[in-house]
């Protein structure tokens, strides 16, 4: 018998170097226990439950909880040494299912756990957008140090630090391209209210609300498509007669999240807060859910014939052959699409023209 035995080097290195340079003194048996840790971030599973745990470790949690405006923090454990990292892991990591995340706060003498968020409405930033961009943080990052990791999908890892550096460690054994899903929901959304008219202000809020959305949705959707059309599609479609949407639920009146709160100053956050939940179910449904570029959600459990001449050569399943069916049938009105399948591969494309 012959064994070999296979280790991600390459990947351990990279995440030691990161730990060196971006968190003064991380205590080396503690980045041990992290490292044997790190390979089950993105399938971490209690009781055939699956989470996907953001972890901050810092030297001073107060701090970043001071960035953010309306934070709670519940510490859980204090320890002496490093011991017993897996373990607390292993009682705190479920509360990330509701939004959570979890700090390990290393001081001399003292390891801390516990979890903290920012409590803010769905079309504000997040506590992630808030903390990487504090000018505050920023400026004392040669005292307070912050290395958050979170799972970007199933085969990669993403970490931040407050010193403004970012490694994605990608675990997938075939070559993939480790596209960064900040960066692809960001074409989505410019192209989902490219033609919504309204002030900046507004408009930055209506995007900041289906960026929350999106995000919920790599977290807690196996897979799904949500493709954009023009605001004129469906007016196109009815006098051409060609539509490759027709099998599906298309609703009678579109639902328009941005008119909830655009209209004026006020708006109702628990209204809002339940019409996201409805576009979340939609896009966690068989099918695919169409919105168009000035913010509507038109459509949701559509179904599409895979044509495999202009899917092209696609490895995957019914869902990744749908989508490219769609990026290359080249359909006036369509501008593309964003795409998460139960792997965690997700990208947005433009439909070729």
């Amino acid at each position: 018998m012959v064994r070999e035995d296979i280790f991600y080097v390459d990947a351990k290195t990279k995440i030691v170097d990161f730990l060196a340079t971006e968190f003064d003194d991380f205590p080396i048996k503690l980045q041990n226990r992290f490292l044997n840790f790190f390979p089950n971030i993105f399938n971490y599973e209690e009781e055939s439950v699956k989470y996907k745990p953001s972890i901050m470790f810092t030297n001073n949690i107060d701090a970043i909880i001071k960035a953010m405006p309306n934070p709670s923090k519940i510490e859980l454990f204090c320890d002496e040494n490093e011991h017993m990292f897996a373990s607390r892991l292993k009682s705190i990591v479920p509360f990330c299912r509701l939004d959570w995340s979890v700090y390990v706060n290393v001081a001399p003498g003292a390891i801390t756990y516990g979890i903290f968020r920012n409590f803010n409405s769905i079309k504000e930033p997040g506590f992630e957008e808030i903390i990487f961009n504090s000018q505050t943080l920023r400026d004392k990052s040669d005292k307070v140090f912050g290395v958050y990791v979170r799972p970007e999908s199933s085969f990669t890892v993403k970490m931040k630090s407050l010193r403004g550096r970012v490694i994605n460690i990608n675990f997938a054994l075939d070559i993939k391209t480790v596209n960064d899903w900040d960066d692809e929901i960001h074409e989505f959304v410019e192209a989902s209210f490219f033609k919504l008219k309204t002030t900046a202000r507004k408009l930055n809020e209506v995007k900041t609300l289906y960026r929350n959305i999106f995000k919920n949705v790599l977290k807690n959707i196996n897979g799904t498509i949500c493709v954009v059309v023009d605001k004129d599609y469906t007016r196109v479609c009815s006098e051409t007669g060609d539509d490759m949407f027709e099998d599906g639920i298309w609703l009678k009146e579109p639902i328009q999240l941005s008119k909830l709160f655009l209209s004026s100053h006020a708006y109702h956050e628990e209204k809002l807060t339940a019409m996201a939940n409805v576009f979340f179910t939609m896009l966690n449904l068989d099918g695919i859910t169409i919105v168009d570029n000035s913010g509507c959600i038109l459509a949701y459990n559509v179904f599409i014939e895979a044509n495999l001449k202009t899917a092209g050569n696609i490895i995957g399943g019914a869902r990744k052959r749908a989508a490219y069916t769609i990026i290359n049938s080249r359909k006036r009105g369509i501008v593309g699409l964003y795409f998460q399948s139960h792997d965690g591969e997700m990208f947005w494309a433009p439909v070729k023209k």
